[in-house]
């Protein structure tokens, strides 16, 4: 990365070890590299291959007078100047004031260092006291136990299990959903 992007970046949710960067066409290239990545696919179920001309429609602004069901941001790691992943919500409904929230890190060397927990509790907290969500969801899959894991550690309760849900490596796996509403957001701020 050059010197210009590096001074280039401009945090929207700062935090201790990373900063949430709004999403933009910048990294495009990047983001598509970890959109088909083999690895890094598995876990989002990335199943159909991204072109970069497809990428660049989703930092494209909504219709006028349309409102946008998501928000996504990078994830930049501070010390490395670099962006390592991607975070946000999707399907928000602005009318019942909720939102799935999503997270992963494009670069494998990054997992398993509580990173994708940090950006979560970053934008749980955007997500409750910026834009007044009333719960914030999570669909995570059997394979992926650090995310199911992390949706504990972060307050999530688990709402169900949708049973032989997914198509991961040849088999059906479970999805569990988890949700965290801001009443009890609150009280484990206490």
């Amino acid at each position: 990365m050059t010197e210009e992007e590096i001074n280039d970046v401009f945090p929207f949710i700062k935090g201790e070890r990373i900063d949430l960067i709004a999403g933009n066409s910048k990294w495009i290239s990047l983001i598509c590299q970890w959109h088909n990545d083999p690895q890094v696919r598995r876990y989002s179920r990335g199943v159909m291959p991204k072109t970069i001309e497809e990428i660049k429609k989703w930092f494209e602004p909504p219709p006028e007078r349309s409102q946008r069901d998501h928000i996504n941001f990078v994830i930049y790691h501070k010390i490395d100047k670099r962006p390592i992943g991607e975070t946000g919500f999707g399907r928000i409904d602005w009318i019942n004031r909720n939102a799935n929230i999503y997270g992963t890190i494009g670069e494998p060397e990054y997992w398993g260092r509580g990173i994708i927990g940090g950006a979560a509790k970053l934008l749980i907290n955007y997500g409750f006291t910026e834009l007044n969500f009333h719960k914030i969801y999570a669909g995570i899959f059997n394979p992926n136990s650090r995310s199911l894991r992390a949706a504990e550690k972060l307050g999530f309760h688990k709402e169900g299990i949708l049973k032989e849900q997914m198509y991961v490596d040849g088999e059906y796996v479970d999805e569990h959903k988890f949700a965290l509403f801001k009443k009890d957001w609150i009280e484990q701020k206490k």
